[in-house]
């Protein structure tokens, strides 16, 4: 029959926090917990990069090109209409007036046009309205045909403008503007796929910005222009009266154009004046030499010769000398020859001829210089009538020249206002405000040479530094969901229990094992192992525990390959039993290296075979090994008889040391019944994966059904965590309490 309990276990319930301690947020355990979660989170964290690099990879890439714009605050002047219209561009209001132009879908729509956007396709398609999502269904499909509306029908050119609106609405939502602060500078920028697409629209909407302020201020003017039309209507009328009386006047005169007639007919009269000098000295001359002639008459030719005029004629001159060089040639020959001599006679016969020519033509000049007077005299008279005609008709001219001038003023006069009235009108209505615009651009935007969006580099370090920030969230709320036990603090807060020591993970080969305790001494299995051997022997000096229960909440939480190892380190000092009292799921002999069909704890206690053929010594290991031996198929009434109890007394009597592997006590009551049996009690609690309620549970289950002190071996708890053999000393923790 199962003895009476005793006195509950020596636990320690987990005790509150202080109140100063309570809110504080535990730094360290944050950090372990991402320390733990370390190779996670950077996993993670290069999954979301390389994720982000894939994604980034196939966006299609932004260009953003910048214009930057001026406003000039004093306005243009061009045309003298003052008051014509009044602007106001002074001050904070203005500046601002004028960023919001910018913006304005007005100018966006000029951008549009003068570009031809919406003949783009890739804009003009961003710019359609999205389909209607899946989620929010067309009910209008489902009314009857006397509820639906009728589709607007819209023309080519509604259509058209329609296009134009959305491919604005969408360039404004591309298009930044920035005014900088304290000064009158702005900076417009454009974001597109297409680079020369974004400098295009840049400078096309500063220059439509400036052109549409010229257009505003011209149509300001429109005022000014009425009644410069209406007084430019007046003066265009007296102006025409003024032409026509004029063109009458040249009609009913015969006059073509008067432009230097009047000069023309002054040089005429004084060529006149000196051609009838000239005739009249002569006709003077003429007369005088007339007269000289008849004096002479019936002189011979050598008394007329004496006559200046006519010995100064040209042929008489040149008879003379033919004359002389006769002579000369008789004179010579006479010398030589006679008077009858052939040379002679034709000498004689040249002279007598040029003496003949000599005397005609001297009578022929002398009858001509009666001829020459006469027609010096018709001549004189003609030049005095010519002269006295064209007087006449210059002093006709005259007057009429000053009816034609007096009437040319009047024209004159009236084109003048005209032309001064139509130049102001034109000036308001055309040039007005032209000579300074409002603003002008400073920088014309560049095509740029890399995109602005998206910034691979950034958004991959970003990606990257948030996945990591991410999972060491992730880490510190798994850390604070989780409820299992991971650290010796957690075995004191969580458990309330004493840390006897922890077990490190080791690496397990391809057959699942590792080097145990006798295989390597000097390892950090081994030097954990007598850790907890050395807290088990001096956890009670004056008396030490003989017969040590090694158990655990849940199966597969390594305690009967902490049993037998425990149980080797003691035998190196000691006589030490090992015995295996997991008669559910044994798994000691095969630990050990034994047949699953050895003799055991159930033949000894049911008396099938004797104690000795129920132990075997392991040299290796150095320690005395009872296995199981067969699965009984009342394992708890075996444990819980008095024959369990006189063999454990015999047991008691043989060895120095018995360290009983017994089944997890969450999973049977076998664990509590052994636990009254015992001196002393291990808990095995598996790191990271055992949870807190459950073995806080078991602990109590123990306390209930035993006495006996009772510690934790924080079994397989990672090596290089806080609660790693080279991380902390093992011996800081014997006798521990929680609170320490």
């Amino acid at each position: 029959m199962m003895q009476p309990l005793q006195s509950p276990l020596h636990v320690h319930e987990p005790h509150a926090r202080s109140a100063e301690g309570a809110g504080a947020i535990d730094i360290l355990r944050l950090l372990g917990a991402v320390r733990r979660y370390k190779w996670g989170i950077l996993g993670l964290a290069l999954v979301a990069a390389l994720a982000a690099a894939v994604f980034v990879a196939s966006l299609t890439p932004k260009y953003r090109a910048t214009a930057s714009i001026v406003l000039e605050s004093e306005e243009a002047n061009v045309v003298a209409v003052e008051d014509v219209y009044s602007l106001g561009r002074t001050g904070y209001e203005y500046f601002r007036t004028q960023f919001e132009i910018l913006r304005s879908r007005h100018l966006a729509e000029r951008v549009v046009r003068r570009l031809e956007l919406d003949r783009d396709a890739a804009i003009a398609s961003a710019a359609e309205p999205a389909q209607r999502p899946w989620y929010k269904p067309d009910l209008t499909a489902l009314w009857p045909d006397w509820k639906k509306t009728p589709p607007i029908q819209l023309s080519e050119q509604e259509q058209s403008e329609a296009t134009v609106r959305a491919v604005a609405n969408t360039l404004s939502r591309s298009l930044d503007v920035e005014p900088v602060e304290f000064s009158q500078l702005a900076y417009i920028s454009f974001e597109s796929e297409n680079p020369r697409r974004a400098a295009q629209v840049a400078n096309a909407v500063a220059e439509e910005f400036i052109a549409s302020n010229l257009e505003g201020r011209l149509a300001g003017t429109l005022q000014a222009t009425e009644w410069l039309s209406e007084r430019l209507a007046t003066l265009e009328s007296n102006l025409r009266d003024s032409e026509q009386a004029l063109q009458d006047f040249r009609d009913s005169q015969g006059l073509v154009s008067v432009d230097g007639v009047t000069g023309l007919g002054g040089d005429e009269l004084r060529s006149l004046t000196t051609r009838l000098d000239d005739a009249r000295r002569a006709r003077i001359e003429a007369e005088n030499l007339l007269e000289e002639v008849r004096g002479l008459s019936g002189a011979s030719p050598e008394e007329l010769m004496t006559i200046p005029a006519v010995l100064r004629h040209e042929l008489i001159g040149s008879l003379k000398e033919q004359q002389s060089a006769a002579e000369r040639r008789v004179a010579e020959l006479a010398k030589r020859y006679g008077p009858r001599h052939p040379k002679m006679i034709a000498a004689q016969t040249e002279l007598e001829s040029a003496n003949r020519e000599l005397a005609g033509e001297v009578s022929k000049v002398v009858s001509g210089i009666g001829r020459e007077y006469e027609v010096a005299l018709r001549n004189e008279h003609e030049l005095q009538a010519s002269w006295n005609a064209r007087k006449s008709e210059i002093q006709n001219f005259n007057r009429k020249e000053f009816r034609l001038q007096e009437l040319q003023r009047d024209v004159d006069t009236n084109r003048q206002l005209y032309d001064i009235f139509l130049t102001r009108m034109k000036s308001v209505s055309e040039t007005g405000g032209f000579e300074k615009p409002h603003a002008r651009i400073v920088d014309r935007a560049t095509v740029p040479a890399r995109p602005v969006w998206p910034n691979q580099q950034r958004i991959i370090i970003g990606v990257f530094i948030a996945a990591l920030l991410l999972g060491a969230g992730i880490a510190v709320l798994l850390d604070i969901l989780d409820n299992t036990v991971k650290s010796h603090e957690d075995v004191a807060q969580k458990l309330g229990a004493v840390l006897l020591g922890s077990v490190p993970r080791m690496k397990t080969d391809k057959q699942g094992r590792f080097a145990q305790f006798w295989e390597e001494t000097a390892g950090n299995f081994a030097e954990s192992v007598r850790t907890v051997r050395t807290g088990l022997l001096l956890s009670d000096l004056d008396s030490p525990p003989k017969v040590i229960l090694v158990t655990s909440t849940v199966p597969a939480e390594g305690k009967s390959v902490l049993s037998l190892n425990l149980a080797s380190a003691l035998g190196q000092m000691e006589n030490t039993l090992v015995i295996g009292a997991d008669l559910r799921r044994p798994s000691l002999a095969r630990e050990c290296g034994l047949s699953p069909d050895h003799k055991g704890l159930s033949h000894f206690v049911s008396g099938v075979a004797e104690l000795d053929e129920c132990i075997e010594y392991l040299e290796d290991l150095q320690v005395h090994v009872m296995p199981a031996g067969l699965i009984p198929p009342n394992p708890l009434e075996m444990i819980s008889s008095r024959k369990f109890v006189a063999a454990l007394k015999v047991l008691r009597e043989r060895f120095d040391r018995i360290v009983i592997d017994s089944a997890p006590v969450r999973a049977v009551s076998d664990a509590q019944v052994l636990a009254s049996y015992a001196d002393y009690i291990v808990y095995v609690v598996k790191a990271d994966a055992t949870s807190a309620t459950q073995a806080r549970r078991g602990l109590a289950d123990l306390a209930a059904a035993s006495d006996a002190h009772a510690a934790v071996v924080l079994n397989q708890v990672r090596q290089g965590s806080s609660d790693s053999y080279y991380h902390y000393s093992g011996y800081t923790h014997y006798g521990e309490s929680p609170t320490s």
